[in-house]
């Protein structure tokens, strides 16, 4: 994937693993995919929680990993959905992110949007998506912390985050809330999940542990 992007990858620092199928991944399912209104507001809600909750644990782990203190906070815009993307909906995350991480960070999902290149399985696009010229200022130098619900192969994750890169920002750490796990097809990620202690379950602390895995 680097390859494609002809960047290096940026590191991941991945909250949970999230085994398929498990109930993570039918909380990250539902709180963007469930028919029902009340259902994607309450599994919503426990998307920000699960989030906090890390952010609390970890944050030493997050500053450590991005070089210093984090400017920007923003999600990985969808690749195929018009509007926001699902995570910026996710009720009470912004706040939870930016009150847990630092009093300088600032949540600025409009920091990206989608642009014309194509993304595929292991198929990242730098120019898939874009800083607003209005907001190139903002990420300049900045350290910025891009938060994913669920992290397969990485290319639109690795391509949002090559976009912010591209456009000056000095470090970006990737954060998705469930690293999904197929051990029954990838040796990787067998010997990974038999780290842990089952579906759902906070993965060791291992910055990057992903950001090479190839599927």
């Amino acid at each position: 994937m680097a390859r494609r992007l002809n960047l290096p990858l940026c590191p991941v620092l991945p909250a949970h693993q999230c085994p398929v199928p498990g109930p993570l991944y039918r909380v990250l399912l539902a709180y963007k995919e469930s028919p029902v209104e009340e259902v994607r507001s309450h599994f919503s809600r426990r998307v920000g929680a699960l989030f906090s909750a890390f952010f609390a644990e970890h944050l030493a782990c997050a500053t450590t990993a991005i070089g210093g203190g984090i400017d920007l906070v923003l999600p990985v815009p969808s690749s195929s959905r018009r509007g926001a993307a699902p995570l910026e909906r996710a009720e009470g995350l912004a706040h939870a992110a930016v009150s847990a991480l630092a009093p300088e960070a600032r949540w600025l999902p409009s920091v990206l949007r989608r642009a014309g290149g194509d993304i595929g399985h292991m198929r990242p696009n730098a120019g898939a998506f874009a800083v607003p010229p209005s907001l190139r200022a903002a990420v300049h130098g900045s350290r910025a912390l891009l938060l994913d619900d669920i992290y397969v192969s990485g290319s639109r994750a690795q391509s949002a985050a090559a976009a912010l890169r591209l456009c000056g920002a000095t470090t970006v750490l990737i954060v998705p809330l469930g690293r999904v796990l197929r051990p029954e097809k990838f040796s990787a990620h067998a010997a990974f999940a038999g780290s842990g202690s089952g579906a759902g379950h906070r993965t060791r602390c291992v910055v990057g542990q992903f950001a090479a895995a190839k599927e």
